[in-house]
Protein backbone atom coordinates (compact mmCIF):
# COMPACT_ATOMS: atom_id res chain seq x y z
CA UNK A 1 0.00 0.00 0.00
CA UNK A 2 1.37 3.62 -1.11
CA UNK A 3 1.48 5.87 1.94
CA UNK A 4 0.86 9.55 0.84
CA UNK A 5 2.92 12.39 2.32
CA UNK A 6 1.38 15.64 3.30
CA UNK A 7 0.36 18.35 0.67
CA UNK A 8 -0.53 22.02 1.14
CA UNK A 9 -1.85 22.46 -2.31
CA UNK A 10 -5.37 22.78 -2.90
CA UNK A 11 -5.32 20.50 -6.08
CA UNK A 12 -2.65 17.53 -6.11
CA UNK A 13 -2.24 14.39 -8.31
CA UNK A 14 -2.22 10.63 -6.60
CA UNK A 15 -1.64 7.28 -8.22
CA UNK A 16 -4.07 4.85 -6.12
CA UNK A 17 -2.79 1.24 -6.01
CA UNK A 18 -3.63 -1.12 -8.71
CA UNK A 19 -4.43 -5.14 -8.57
CA UNK A 20 -4.88 -7.58 -11.31
CA UNK A 21 -8.37 -9.40 -11.48
CA UNK A 22 -8.75 -12.79 -12.48
CA UNK A 23 -9.47 -11.13 -15.77
CA UNK A 24 -6.50 -9.75 -15.77
CA UNK A 25 -8.32 -6.47 -16.11
CA UNK A 26 -6.30 -3.88 -13.22
CA UNK A 27 -8.67 -2.63 -10.36
CA UNK A 28 -7.93 0.62 -8.96
CA UNK A 29 -7.88 0.39 -5.25
CA UNK A 30 -9.26 3.26 -3.11
CA UNK A 31 -7.42 6.63 -1.72
CA UNK A 32 -8.28 7.25 2.07
CA UNK A 33 -7.51 11.03 1.74
CA UNK A 34 -7.39 13.35 4.49
CA UNK A 35 -8.05 17.00 4.51
CA UNK A 36 -7.48 19.10 7.28
CA UNK A 37 -7.69 22.89 7.40
CA UNK A 38 -5.56 25.89 8.94
CA UNK A 39 -6.72 28.84 10.81
CA UNK A 40 -9.83 28.94 12.35
CA UNK A 41 -13.22 30.35 10.97
CA UNK A 42 -14.54 33.63 13.08
CA UNK A 43 -17.07 32.42 15.33
CA UNK A 44 -19.88 35.08 13.97
CA UNK A 45 -19.41 33.33 10.25
CA UNK A 46 -19.22 29.95 11.45
CA UNK A 47 -22.67 28.99 10.88
CA UNK A 48 -24.18 25.21 11.13
CA UNK A 49 -23.09 24.18 7.35
CA UNK A 50 -19.97 25.47 5.86
CA UNK A 51 -19.56 24.54 2.52
CA UNK A 52 -16.21 22.32 0.79
CA UNK A 53 -16.04 21.46 -2.79
CA UNK A 54 -14.24 18.66 -3.17
CA UNK A 55 -13.40 17.47 -7.04
CA UNK A 56 -11.94 14.20 -8.23
CA UNK A 57 -11.24 13.97 -11.92
CA UNK A 58 -9.73 11.07 -14.32
CA UNK A 59 -8.22 11.04 -17.70
CA UNK A 60 -10.93 10.44 -20.77
CA UNK A 61 -9.47 7.42 -22.11
CA UNK A 62 -10.07 6.21 -18.40
CA UNK A 63 -13.95 7.66 -17.67
CA UNK A 64 -15.10 4.73 -19.78
CA UNK A 65 -14.39 1.90 -17.75
CA UNK A 66 -14.51 2.85 -14.26
CA UNK A 67 -16.22 4.93 -12.36
CA UNK A 68 -15.19 7.40 -9.31
CA UNK A 69 -16.87 7.28 -6.04
CA UNK A 70 -16.57 10.36 -2.96
CA UNK A 71 -17.63 9.08 0.44
CA UNK A 72 -17.23 12.21 3.16
CA UNK A 73 -16.87 11.22 7.03
CA UNK A 74 -15.87 13.74 9.77
CA UNK A 75 -12.91 13.20 11.36
CA UNK A 76 -11.25 14.55 14.33
CA UNK A 77 -9.22 17.72 14.34
CA UNK A 78 -6.00 17.75 13.27
CA UNK A 79 -3.55 17.78 16.21
CA UNK A 80 -2.31 21.62 15.60
CA UNK A 81 -5.77 22.64 16.18
CA UNK A 82 -7.51 22.32 19.59
CA UNK A 83 -10.37 24.52 19.49
CA UNK A 84 -13.90 22.65 19.67
CA UNK A 85 -15.62 21.41 15.70
CA UNK A 86 -19.29 21.20 14.70
CA UNK A 87 -19.84 17.55 13.87
CA UNK A 88 -22.25 16.96 11.43
CA UNK A 89 -25.05 13.83 11.52
CA UNK A 90 -22.42 11.11 9.61
CA UNK A 91 -19.24 11.82 11.69
CA UNK A 92 -17.49 8.86 12.37
CA UNK A 93 -17.13 10.78 15.76
CA UNK A 94 -20.38 11.22 16.63
CA UNK A 95 -21.39 9.94 20.09
CA UNK A 96 -24.64 7.80 19.00
CA UNK A 97 -22.10 6.08 15.53
CA UNK A 98 -20.37 3.54 17.50
CA UNK A 99 -18.79 0.05 15.85
CA UNK A 100 -19.44 -2.31 18.76
CA UNK A 101 -17.64 -4.94 16.82
CA UNK A 102 -14.52 -2.73 17.19
CA UNK A 103 -11.76 -2.81 18.64
CA UNK A 104 -11.30 -6.39 18.09
CA UNK A 105 -10.15 -8.83 21.34
CA UNK A 106 -6.03 -9.01 22.02
CA UNK A 107 -7.29 -12.46 21.32
CA UNK A 108 -8.33 -12.28 17.60
CA UNK A 109 -6.47 -14.77 15.40
CA UNK A 110 -7.10 -13.56 11.59
CA UNK A 111 -6.07 -17.31 10.77
CA UNK A 112 -9.05 -18.77 12.80
CA UNK A 113 -12.41 -18.91 10.59
CA UNK A 114 -14.08 -19.29 13.63
CA UNK A 115 -12.75 -16.04 15.04
CA UNK A 116 -14.26 -14.36 12.12
CA UNK A 117 -17.56 -16.02 12.34
CA UNK A 118 -18.08 -14.69 15.42
CA UNK A 119 -16.95 -11.41 13.85
CA UNK A 120 -19.34 -11.87 11.29
CA UNK A 121 -22.31 -12.17 13.75
CA UNK A 122 -21.24 -8.85 15.00
CA UNK A 123 -21.32 -6.70 12.04
CA UNK A 124 -24.40 -8.60 10.65
CA UNK A 125 -26.09 -7.65 14.40
CA UNK A 126 -24.41 -3.87 14.11
CA UNK A 127 -26.02 -3.49 10.37
CA UNK A 128 -29.23 -4.78 10.92
CA UNK A 129 -30.40 -2.96 14.30
CA UNK A 130 -28.41 0.06 14.58
CA UNK A 131 -27.45 1.45 10.62
CA UNK A 132 -29.74 3.40 8.45
CA UNK A 133 -28.93 2.04 4.91
CA UNK A 134 -29.12 5.48 3.10
CA UNK A 135 -26.20 6.49 5.53
CA UNK A 136 -21.81 5.62 3.97
CA UNK A 137 -21.52 3.52 7.39
CA UNK A 138 -23.99 0.88 6.06
CA UNK A 139 -21.97 0.61 2.68
CA UNK A 140 -19.01 0.39 4.87
CA UNK A 141 -20.04 -2.23 7.06
CA UNK A 142 -21.59 -4.04 4.40
CA UNK A 143 -18.11 -4.14 3.11
CA UNK A 144 -16.52 -5.23 6.42
CA UNK A 145 -19.58 -7.29 6.33
CA UNK A 146 -18.55 -9.10 2.87
CA UNK A 147 -14.71 -9.43 4.37
CA UNK A 148 -15.41 -11.88 8.20
CA UNK A 149 -18.07 -13.44 5.48
CA UNK A 150 -15.37 -15.09 3.01
CA UNK A 151 -12.45 -15.61 6.37
CA UNK A 152 -15.62 -17.57 7.50
CA UNK A 153 -16.90 -19.56 5.02
CA UNK A 154 -13.75 -19.14 2.33
CA UNK A 155 -14.94 -22.09 -0.25
CA UNK A 156 -17.90 -19.62 -0.93
CA UNK A 157 -19.62 -19.86 -3.28
CA UNK A 158 -18.96 -23.39 -3.77
CA UNK A 159 -19.87 -25.76 -1.09
CA UNK A 160 -21.53 -24.86 2.12
CA UNK A 161 -21.65 -21.87 3.87
CA UNK A 162 -23.74 -20.13 6.54
CA UNK A 163 -27.12 -18.01 6.07
CA UNK A 164 -27.12 -14.12 6.35
CA UNK A 165 -29.76 -11.82 6.91
CA UNK A 166 -31.36 -11.17 3.63
CA UNK A 167 -31.05 -6.81 4.22
CA UNK A 168 -27.21 -7.22 3.38
CA UNK A 169 -27.60 -7.49 -0.20
CA UNK A 170 -24.38 -9.33 -2.30
CA UNK A 171 -23.46 -5.73 -3.63
CA UNK A 172 -19.64 -4.01 -2.82
CA UNK A 173 -16.38 -4.43 -4.47
CA UNK A 174 -14.79 -7.41 -2.39
CA UNK A 175 -17.75 -9.66 -2.79
CA UNK A 176 -18.67 -8.81 -6.29
CA UNK A 177 -15.19 -9.85 -7.08
CA UNK A 178 -14.57 -12.78 -5.04
CA UNK A 179 -17.78 -14.38 -6.22
CA UNK A 180 -16.82 -13.18 -10.16
CA UNK A 181 -13.41 -14.48 -9.90
CA UNK A 182 -14.31 -17.80 -8.33
CA UNK A 183 -12.91 -16.93 -5.46
CA UNK A 184 -9.19 -16.83 -6.88
CA UNK A 185 -7.26 -13.25 -6.60
CA UNK A 186 -4.11 -12.42 -8.37
CA UNK A 187 -2.49 -9.30 -7.01
CA UNK A 188 0.67 -7.14 -7.98
CA UNK A 189 3.53 -7.32 -5.48
CA UNK A 190 5.02 -4.18 -4.76
CA UNK A 191 6.44 -2.37 -7.92
CA UNK A 192 7.56 -4.88 -10.08
CA UNK A 193 3.99 -6.06 -11.01
CA UNK A 194 4.74 -9.50 -9.78
CA UNK A 195 1.51 -11.25 -9.35
CA UNK A 196 0.66 -13.94 -6.65
CA UNK A 197 -2.17 -16.09 -6.40
CA UNK A 198 -4.17 -16.02 -3.82
CA UNK A 199 -5.83 -20.06 -3.26
CA UNK A 200 -5.50 -21.86 -0.27
CA UNK A 201 -7.70 -20.74 2.85
CA UNK A 202 -4.54 -19.58 4.61
CA UNK A 203 -3.70 -17.53 1.62
CA UNK A 204 -7.34 -16.31 1.50
CA UNK A 205 -7.20 -15.59 5.33
CA UNK A 206 -3.95 -13.60 4.83
CA UNK A 207 -5.07 -11.36 2.28
CA UNK A 208 -8.45 -10.60 3.85
CA UNK A 209 -6.89 -9.77 6.92
CA UNK A 210 -4.85 -7.28 4.85
CA UNK A 211 -7.50 -5.28 3.19
CA UNK A 212 -10.15 -5.55 6.21
CA UNK A 213 -7.69 -3.78 8.23
CA UNK A 214 -6.50 -1.39 5.48
CA UNK A 215 -10.92 -1.07 4.83
CA UNK A 216 -11.39 -0.65 8.82
CA UNK A 217 -9.13 2.11 8.65
CA UNK A 218 -11.46 4.32 6.27
CA UNK A 219 -14.59 4.94 8.97
CA UNK A 220 -12.22 3.76 12.55
CA UNK A 221 -8.91 5.29 12.44
CA UNK A 222 -7.87 3.36 15.59
CA UNK A 223 -5.67 0.42 16.30
CA UNK A 224 -8.02 -2.20 15.15
CA UNK A 225 -6.62 -4.85 17.43
CA UNK A 226 -7.02 -4.15 21.14
CA UNK A 227 -3.92 -3.85 23.80
CA UNK A 228 -5.68 -4.90 26.95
Amino acid sequence: MSILQPHHLSSSIFYPDMRLAESKDVILQPLSLLVWFSGAVPRHLAHSNIPIEISVSLKDEYKSFTVLVIEIASQQPHPSNNSATFSQSYSVTDNDMSFPFLPLPPTFNHTDSDHWAKLLDNIQSWLVKSVDPSTPEWAWGREAFWYAFIATNPDFPGRKWSFWDSSISLEGQFIEEWVGSGGIFSMVIDDDSELATVSTHADTLDYIWTEFSRHIALFYPHPLVSTS
